[in-house]
């Protein structure tokens, strides 16, 4: 049962890096949400809450917060 709380808070806590990042470029003047990488999304996690993680996971994140703010279709194959 910790197992799972561990990982749902961890989860929790990317997911809300990814939004963040998202929305800090959607309000900004000078970035454009487009321009958010996965990159960005693994150096503001491992920043931010010690959280390290390898490209192809972060990129997962960032498409699953674009998708839940409309940004992405998953139907673009």
């Amino acid at each position: 049962m910790l197992a799972a709380y561990k990982s749902n808070r961890r989860h929790n806590k990317l997911m809300k890096v990814a939004h963040s990042l998202l929305y800090n470029a959607y309000i900004s003047v000078t970035q454009n949400p487009a321009n958010v990488t996965a990159e960005d999304v693994a150096a503001h996690a491992f920043g931010r809450h010690q959280i390290e993680l390898d490209l192809d996971e972060a990129q997962k994140f960032l498409d699953a917060a674009r998708v839940a703010r409309g940004e992405f279709s998953t139907n673009n194959a």
